[in-house]
């Protein structure tokens, strides 16, 4: 049948002014040659059928020339790229040498031919794209078939200024790592914002190097670079859409230029070359031998266009148990980034955070229910909120050392706990936010810090409440009442000197009246009285005397009134008595221990420190060590125990060590505070998640939500353990009034001693 109607094409040429163009189709229909062969009209010979079969003709130099030896207008062939899809070769173009290696040594000669490689169609539209998505720069991997388009394509967006390399890959199959290079010449802190690739080879090697870059992700990139950060755009035929769903992919970014592959075969050739020719004798025209043949190539050209411009853009989007390709609606002249790769706004697509955290009240609290392992307190609620942002999840696992980090044996390139951890990429995130130093930012990427405070010490108050004998002095200091005494004292020996040296007792008046000034016992009697609130009968006569004991009153009154309410509040509430005050007073008492946290930075920065109070707190810990295995025990329970049973101090972080003084008894944190500390959530050094999380963390921190964490799980006063921290009024008990009862046993003593002197006198007498 494709026979007759070749030959009817041949009928309908003759009429072209008695012209008849010559065809060379190339075909393994032998069914097709006997027909055309066997045909009446007489003109078979006009129509020349090359078998494929024959010896591949586009490959050998010699057919090339034999089919030009025919004087054919058009050679209808094969191309040798694409099996079956049908080319339209002008045979002037052909050389002495196959037509294959012609296109590749002379790329610059392709626009003569009416038809250019099967990716020539994705050209424009990948170039549209990868503008509308603004793109700085791009790796172009290529294979050796589409080598001269993958040069257009970076043509057209330097122009455009997109910085383009071409990557030419090997087509054998070969085991080859084509990401590795390119890896290894990038720093990783750079290379994130430069993974844009578009991929123009083969299916076989798009899969190869997309899998690459995910085991690439999965061993080097810290699981998250390539995933999240790079952008694919594949050219592909339609047919390689399936494939790419089929691959399960986890990289986030990945868009598919893609059309249908509906050039010509080779046994639909002849209908649509029938067709072709009606439509050019239909236009009622006469045409010459070269009119005819430019009508023919006008035709093929719109043909061809009408026929493959069907291009399409696919987003490979993640749908419940699959990937999915997706068709962009949009149209390609208005492509935005979050039209083409719309996981741009889905953050992390819910992948698992491997997070590695230890109990650190106030920010992680260690809970364990049925077997699972949780965390609480204010660094989960930070986490919370990131994942909720940033759209991830997370599952806890503990160090089996239970250290925090520290290098193993001085080595800064092995470090023990938590940051172990993360240094061997076991988990890609530490929930506790740990301090800062220089070594550990070498093994790890400290995030905004979300708390700043400075380490403290924690001891047991051993001499317990006031003694009871200090209950009438609680409410002064030693110094009021030095300085209290002074004054009695000057007051005294100024009015002595005023009263005795007045000439108002040298008057004649005075002297009638028998007015004299009281002496030194009187006046001290007197004016010590009037501190008691007691009068007295030898009050001075002169103006001077008497405007002196007016401020002295005036003094008194205040005094006594502070002293008054003072008492009072020393009666009802329990004041504590430090017994240390000063990192001196600790390092220097001889039976007490010091420890703290193993592992810990504090640990790491006292032991290193050149400052001298530092060397000697560090030495009377290493004192402690020698006696007490427990000094740098993992375990903070364990220490807080020997603080409440030993003469013991534990060496902390104060916003830890608040939580204790609000929650045990006869515990205090030393006055003196040392070492400030910035502490802050980190990430695995170079990851890639080091950007999205240290902005939002930043945000957490500008409007407050860290500290209203804190003040959440910020414990209460213990208040029905500990009575000294009871509001309200509360009784009195008989310790209270114990130095009260002992001075009024005192002042009955003494009065009954002066009543004893006085009998003994008055007897003598």
């Amino acid at each position: 049948m494709d026979g007759v109607r070749i030959a009817v094409v041949v009928v309908l040429l003759q009429f072209a002014e008695g012209s008849l163009i010559e065809i060379g189709l190339v075909s393994g229909n032998d069914d097709a040659i006997q027909v055309i062969t066997n045909n009446v009209t007489g003109h078979v010979g006009r129509v020349h059928w090359f078998g494929e079969r024959r010896g591949s003709i586009f490959y050998k130099a010699a057919q090339i020339s034999s089919m030009q030896n025919y004087n054919l207008d058009l050679i209808i062939a094969p191309h040798p790229l694409r099996g079956k899809l049908v080319e339209v070769i002008s045979p002037g173009l052909v050389h002495e040498e196959s037509w294959l290696d012609f296109y590749r040594n002379h790329p610059s000669s392709s626009t003569a031919y009416l038809s250019v490689p099967h990716l020539a169609d994705h050209l424009h539209h990948a170039n549209n794209v990868i503008s509308r998505l603004l793109w700085k720069s791009t790796r172009i991997f290529s294979d050796r078939e589409n080598r001269f388009d993958s040069h257009r394509l970076a043509s057209e967006l330097s122009r455009l200024g997109v910085k383009s390399k071409l990557v030419f890959v090997k087509t054998d199959g070969s085991n080859f790592k084509f990401l590795k290079h390119f890896m290894d010449t990038i720093g990783m802190d750079k290379i994130k914002h430069r993974l844009r690739f578009v991929l123009m080879c083969s299916l076989p090697l798009v899969k190869q190097i997309l899998r690459e870059a995910e085991d690439w992700d999965k061993y080097f990139g810290k699981g998250s670079l390539f995933r999240h950060f790079s952008q694919w755009l594949l050219l592909l035929p339609r047919s390689s859409l399936g494939v790419i769903e089929g691959m399960d992919l986890k990289l986030d970014h990945v868009a598919v230029i893609s059309r249908s592959d509906r050039d010509f075969a080779v046994g639909q050739l002849s209908q649509w070359v029938v067709n072709t020719m009606v439509e050019v004798l239909s236009r009622n025209h006469t045409y010459n031998r070269s009119d005819a043949t430019d009508t023919f190539v006008q035709i093929v050209r719109k043909e061809h266009d009408a026929r493959t411009m069907n291009t399409m853009l696919h987003t490979l989007l993640w749908k419940p148990h699959c990937r999915k390709l997706s068709q962009v609606q949009r149209s390609r002249y208005d492509t935005s980034l979050n039209d083409v790769f719309p996981n741009l706004k889905l953050g992390l697509n819910q992948r698992e955070l491997r997070t590695g955290a230890l109990e650190g009240i106030p920010f992680v609290k260690r809970h364990e229910r049925n077997g699972k392992l949780t965390f609480t307190h204010a660094s989960i609620d930070l986490l919370d909120h990131l994942k909720s942002v940033l759209n991830f999840t997370y599952s806890f696992t503990e160090p089996a050392d239970g250290e925090w980090g520290l290098p193993v044996s001085g080595d800064l390139n092995n470090y023990t706990g938590l940051l172990g951890m993360l240094q061997k990429e076991e988990i890609d995130l530490i929930a506790n936010p740990m301090g800062y130093s220089g070594e550990r930012d070498y093994v790890a990427d400290f995030l905004p810090f979300v708390h700043e405070s400075y380490n403290g010490m924690i001891l047991r108050d051993t001499q317990g409440s006031s003694k009871l004998s200090s209950a009438l002095t609680d409410p002064f200091r030693w110094q009021v009442y030095a300085v209290g005494g002074g004054t009695l004292l000057g007051v005294l020996l100024l009015y002595l000197a005023i009263e005795w040296s007045n000439p108002f007792y040298q008057d004649t008046t005075s002297v009638a009246k028998r007015l004299k000034p009281a002496g030194a016992l009187d006046t001290a009697a007197y004016l010590f009285g009037s501190a008691l609130h007691q009068g007295g009968v030898h009050l001075p006569v002169s103006s001077s005397g008497r405007i002196l004991v007016s401020f002295w009153w005036l003094f008194i009154i205040v005094m006594t009134s502070a002293y008054s309410g003072n008492l009072i509040a020393s009666l009802t509430v329990t004041r504590k008595t430090p017994p240390f005050s000063s990192l001196e007073d600790v390092i220097t008492d001889a039976n007490l221990k010091i420890g703290l946290l193993g592992g810990v930075i504090l640990h790491r920065t006292i032991e290193t420190s050149n400052d001298s109070k530092l060397i000697g707190l560090w030495e009377k810990i290493v004192a402690s060590k020698e006696v007490d295995n427990d000094i740098f025990n993992h375990n903070i329970s364990v220490h807080m125990k020997k603080v409440m049973t030993e003469n013991y101090a534990f060496l902390n972080d104060v916003s830890e060590l608040e939580v204790y003084v609000k929650t045990l008894c006869d515990v205090y944190i030393l006055k003196e505070q040392f070492l400030p500390q910035q502490y802050s959530l980190l990430l695995q050094q170079d990851s890639p998640l080091t950007d999205m999380f240290s902005k939002e963390i930043i945000t957490v921190r500008e409007i407050g939500l860290m500290e209203y964490w804190l003040r959440k799980w910020n414990p209460k006063l213990n208040d029905s353990a500990c009575p000294s921290t009871e509001k309200g009024a509360k009784p009195i008990g008989l310790e209270k009034l114990a130095a009260a009862l002992l001075a009024l046993l005192v002042g009955v003593l003494f009065s009954g001693m002066c009543l004893l002197i006085e009998l003994v006198v008055k007897a003598s007498t």
